[in-house]
Parts: structure tokens; sequence; C-alpha cells
């Protein structure tokens, strides 16, 4: 009668053992997936911001062609931001350098008379801070589901499974708009 004791014992720790890999893989492989969508999310604004960028720069070069460096400037920022992929901390700097640009040729914009007058520079301003407060809602929202990712991966229960599958943390991203 023993011998039966012990089986089962060893049997329902097993059982639960497995259960509970399979559960916390499973969720944090969820989670994970759920990041990616949130990211897709964000990078497809970012995306839109970098195709408006070349015709605001041919908007600008009409008016200030004396401004070219920092056209100049603006192209190869963008050209980085836009090759780079993920919530890297290269893409991360790449989006904060070219936030910054965007804003000099924003306050050029602003100095220029002629600039600032004309109906499209103003539609292409208006375009891209309204797309720089989607981004920054989207970041909220795609740094939030990291957020939770990462304090369910810190979990007592769940770091084994992440060392033993590769979960790594996941980077928060956050550009200054």
């Amino acid at each position: 009668m023993e011998l039966i004791n012990i089986l089962i014992i060893g049997s329902a720790v097993v059982l639960i053992l497995v259960l509970w890999v399979i559960v916390g893989v499973r969720h944090l492989r969820g989670l994970r997936k759920r990041i990616r969508e949130e990211w897709e999310v964000v990078d497809e604004s970012l995306r839109k911001r970098h195709d408006m960028l070349p015709n605001l720069i041919e908007t600008v070069r009409e008016y200030s062609g004396d401004q070219e460096s920092l056209l100049q400037e603006m192209i190869d920022k963008r050209k980085r931001a836009a090759k780079s992929y993920g919530a890297s901390g290269k893409k991360i700097e790449y989006e904060y350098d070219v936030s910054k640009v965007i804003d000099k040729v924003i306050a050029l914009g602003k100095s220029v008379q002629e600039l600032s007058k004309d109906t499209n520079f103003l539609e292409l301003r208006k375009r891209i801070d309204d797309l720089e407060i989607t981004i920054e809602q989207k970041s909220k929202n795609y740094n939030k589901m990291v957020r939770y990712y990462n304090r369910h991966r810190k979990n007592i229960f769940l770091i084994p499974l992440a060392a033993i599958w590769g979960l790594k943390m996941e980077n928060i991203f956050e550009v200054e708009m």
C-alpha cells in the first residue's frame, strides 16, 4: 500500500510540474506575442512619419536653400532610423535624433516668413504633429505591455522557465517628442 501512495504522490508532483511548465511558458510567449503586435502598431506610425519627411524636406528646400546641411542631416537621420528595426537601444536613439531634427526644421519653418505661410508646409506640420501624438500614445501602450511582461518575467515562479526557454527582458521604447 505504501508503494502505491508514493507512486500517486510522485505522479501528482510530476503532473503539477508539467502543468507549471506548460502554463508558464504559454503565458510568457503569449505576452511576447502581444508585445510584438504592439510594436508593429508603433512601427507603422514611425514609418508613416518617415514617409512624410521627404515632402517636408522638399518644401523647406524651396524656401531656404541655405539650410542644406540641416536638410542633409534630416535625410541621414531618417535613413538610419528607417533601416533599424525593433525596439532596440539603437532604434530608440535614431528615432530620438529624427525627432530633434524635425523640431529644428519646424523651428526653421516658423522663422522663414514665406515658409510659415506655405499651405503645404502648414499641412505637413499639422500632420507630423498629429502623428507625433499618435506615436506617443501607441508607444505608451507598447511600454505598458512591456512592463507587464517584464514584471511577469521577474516572477519567482516564471524566472526558471524564462531562463530555460530564453525569454529575455524586453526594451521600453521612449522617444521624446
